[in-house]
């Protein structure tokens, strides 16, 4: 019996109740070890309905006899068994976005362990921990920082807070007023640890703002007194698209203002104790050509995290996940059209796995106007037409020449076009390779 028609031997619910064990399997190698009674509680915690330990070993016995999972019992009763999937293919749309925490189509990378590692550091030391991670777009740079606040909140015991300056709060013509910037950053700031603190209750926002006070001192000096000195607990602040205000003219007094915080308010540097929170802020490298920069902003403040694309093994992990029963060669193949851009691989597995194209095909197609990858292709071919500095650097490149320009060789490799080596640089994937050279 295959995957769907073992699938079809479910009602709707049975069904719901198999993808939350897959869901819980797959990111543990797609097997753990589990008591009828711990599927219950994880059955009941994700449907909000109470689900007795009887009825999930059934199901349990159910997905076995279907041949969707192995029970290996180590015990009568309920004790722990090992639960290994059998059979399962995502059943999901396209994803795009923030990697929701109870996918499996999350692939853990060393960024995680990193920053997991630095961030457990204990809060009593010399200086607390301020992580830059950094990458492309479509890189997973949101979707790493949802998993560490989780991380933080269930095995950390810390209060998050959670701010994104490229959500609806922080509409655009907030970032050419720094005092209207900062107002706003301090009152998300202030809203999210309201939400994760219950009883913390600061005072109006609006009556300690001073206007002859430099906007990043109101901010710094009513984060200190009325929010992270009030909560006792280790505590960190996670701030999402900082990019947004690359390029500004609120650029250098905003990050100036998160510099000062990493040099004077999370290290020791008095009698008084430490009450700032660590900090991990994430942001999008795509907008340095955009902004003619030169280097990072942020350049020497706490730990560079950047992201790197999947490996090999981890794209024969995802492919599994997709259905598809791949070789390492299959995976060399898709790695030298698209490299292990993350976005680049869920599309194209979607597409084998979804639309039933094979390999050849999508090798075939993905150059085209009306490819799969055609608005990545599109936005880059925008940037290098808009500008001859580029455009001339990386045409050198595609064509097997060599750009002695370095600073445009460095936006080139920020933006994801081109990386480098001990031979020097070249164009990042076969894909754009291909699609440049014919359009450009």
């Amino acid at each position: 019996m295959n995957y769907s028609d073992s699938l079809n031997q479910l009602n709707e619910e049975q069904r719901k109740q198999f993808y939350i064990l897959a869901d819980f399997l797959v990111p543990r190698g797609w097997q753990a070890d589990m008591s009828q009674k711990a599927f219950a509680k994880l059955l009941s915690d994700k449907t909000h309905c109470q689900v007795p330990s009887a009825t999930a070993e059934r199901r349990l016995r159910k997905f076995q006899e279907l041949g969707l999972i192995e029970l290996q019992s180590h015990g009568k009763g309920n004790v722990a068994s090992t639960i290994t999937l059998k059979k399962y293919t995502y059943q999901g749309s396209l994803m795009t976005g923030i990697v929701p925490l109870d996918s499996p189509l999350y692939i853990q990378r060393e960024a995680d362990d990193l920053c997991q590692e630095a961030l457990s550091i204990a809060q009593d030391g010399d200086a607390l921990p301020f992580i830059r991670i950094k990458a492309a777009q479509g890189m997973g740079k949101s979707s790493l920082l949802a998993r560490l606040g989780n991380f933080l909140e269930t095995e950390q015991k810390q209060v998050v807070g959670y701010v994104d300056l490229a959500s609806d709060g922080f509409y655009r013509e907030l970032f050419t007023d720094l005092d209207r910037l900062f107002y706003q950053f301090t009152a998300e700031i202030t809203q999210t640890f309201k939400q994760a603190v219950p009883g913390l209750n600061p005072p109006s926002l609006e009556g300690f703002w001073k206007k002859p006070r430099a906007p990043g001192k109101n901010c710094t000096d009513y984060l200190y007194e009325h929010i992270f000195k009030k909560i006792k607990q280790p505590k960190t602040l996670l701030i999402d698209g900082i990019d947004q205000i690359l390029g500004q003219p609120t650029q250098t007094d905003f990050l100036l203002v998160l510099r000062s915080w990493n040099e004077r308010k999370m290290k020791v540097v008095s009698k008084a104790p430490i009450v700032w929170p660590s900090m991990v802020i994430a942001y999008s490298t795509e907008p340095y050509p955009d902004h003619k920069l030169k280097g990072s902003p942020m350049q020497n403040v706490g730990m560079a995290v950047e992201l790197q694309e999947f490996s090999p093994k981890a794209i024969l992990a995802l492919a599994k996940i997709y259905g598809l029963s791949w070789t390492e060669e299959e995976v060399n193949t898709l790695m030298r059209l698209i490299g292990g851009h993350p976005t680049l691989i869920h599309r194209a597995f979607y597409q084998l796995s979804k639309e039933g194209k094979s390999l050849v095909e999508l090798e075939q197609q993905a150059a085209q106007l009306n490819g799969a990858f055609s608005d990545y292709l599109l936005k880059y071919l925008n940037l290098l037409q808009k500008d001859e500095q580029l455009l001339g650097c990386f045409s050198k490149i595609i064509q097997g020449g060599e750009c002695t320009d370095v600073f445009a060789k460095f936006q080139l490799e920020k933006v994801g076009l081109i990386k480098s080596d001990h031979q020097g640089e070249k164009v990042r994937c076969e894909l754009y390779q291909r699609y440049f050279q014919k359009n450009l």
